[in-house]
């Protein structure tokens, strides 16, 4: 299983609301939307939220109130919603960096997303065998039918990013504007349920309570001494404070839609 981003996706959104970035009526779209994304909207107050899921209904998400659409072909147009979140879903599209252009695409102000982080520790870690590739565990959740990529039965490989990563691919997506990027990254060594075979063997067997003690201690460590290249990694696009390149004489004509001045 992929390691969970929850916490550091709340507190994304929260400084947003702090800084005015986002506003609680701005208009949201909630792509890969789950119980657990609703719970994190009504927490902080969004009163205008579209919920959106490739399967609403599966036991990834259960959510079968949010619509149903493919996040690599999405109908809205440009620039349909201020913000455009998501939390652990692009790692499940077979085209992630296709997910993530309809994402940027669709928004006006920001795009908000939580995935895994490509860093030479978790390199090291996934040499090791202490992390996974691959996602058993949320295609067994489902009943071997659904949870894998593209909402399938086949467990999704479990795509990493890197800032750099993202940078260029932004750049791509939009070449004729500078478009700021904000990082925020954090180790979680995840629950007991998230834990590889080898990471279990490392922390030792001395049952549930003390691996939770180590997992804690390895974190705190970690995220001392090393926490750029946590595993968890948010990333915030800001559209709304995008430029014309300098080299560019006048206002782009092929760009997506910006926040009115």
């Amino acid at each position: 299983m992929a390691e969970s981003g929850a916490g550091t996706y709340e507190e994304i959104l929260q400084d947003l609301l702090d800084r005015r970035v986002l506003d609680r009526d701005h208009s949201v779209l909630v792509q890969f939307a789950g119980e657990f994304d609703r719970g994190v909207t009504v927490r902080l107050g969004l009163r205008d939220v579209t919920f959106v899921n490739l399967e609403p209904a599966s036991v990834s998400s259960r959510l079968p109130s949010a619509l149903r659409a493919d996040a690599h072909r999405m109908t809205a147009e440009d620039g349909s919603y201020d913000h455009v979140i998501g939390h652990a879903g692009l790692h499940h599209c077979s085209r992630p960096h296709q997910a993530l252009y309809e994402m940027y695409r669709i928004a006006r102000r920001t795009v908000v997303a939580v995935e895994n982080q490509d860093s030479p520790l978790m390199r090291v870690a996934g040499r090791f065998g202490l992390v996974g590739s691959y996602e058993h565990d949320a295609v067994a959740d489902g009943g071997g039918t659904t949870g894998g990529v593209d909402g399938t039965g086949v467990p999704n490989h479990v795509y990493r990013w890197t800032r750099r990563e993202v940078e260029k691919t932004i750049a791509s997506f939009d070449p004729g504007r500078t478009v700021p990027v904000e990082f925020r990254s954090r180790w979680l060594i995840g629950t007991d349920r998230a834990l590889t075979p080898g990471m279990r063997s490392v922390l030792g067997g001395g049952g549930a309570p003390a691996r939770a003690r180590l997992v804690k201690g390895l974190n705190l460590g970690l995220n001392g001494v090393a926490r750029r290249q946590g595993n968890i990694f948010g990333f915030t696009i800001r559209k709304d404070l995008s430029r014309p390149q300098t080299w560019i004489p006048v206002e782009p004509t092929v760009t997506v839609a910006e926040v009115p001045a």
